[in-house]
């Protein structure tokens, strides 16, 4: 009864393939997460707030207006605006019409 069932371990080539995919896959995240962050700065950039840094993008979603049936993304962002020394949380809207929006909650910087 010790005796184990063989079983075969698996090629080197499919764990060189398994490597890679997880590297892609891996560099992908980064890419969309950057892009993401890069279109939440523009639209930052178009709300007034010039000079930020640390912008992380929570969520981006589509909505549509239901007065005016514009359809645009709101994104859900953290920022730290440099300007005034301030971090803000809180939603930023643009729509395809290129009317831009925000609700921002925003508190003095801890030194």
């Amino acid at each position: 009864m010790d005796k184990k069932p063989k079983t075969r371990p698996l090629p080197k080539k499919t764990i060189i393939y398994i490597f890679i995919l997880v590297i892609l896959a891996i560099f992908t995240l980064f890419i969309v997460q950057d892009g993401r962050a890069r279109k939440a700065t523009e639209v930052l950039y178009a709300l007034g707030f010039t000079n930020v840094s640390d912008v992380i993008v929570f969520t981006r979603s589509e909505f549509m207006n239901e007065s005016t049936n514009i359809k645009g993304f709101k994104y859900s962002v953290k920022f730290t605006d440099n300007i005034n020394h301030q971090d803000c949380q809180g939603f930023a809207l643009r729509d395809f019409k290129g009317n831009v929006a925000k609700d921002f909650t925003c508190t003095k910087k801890v030194k």
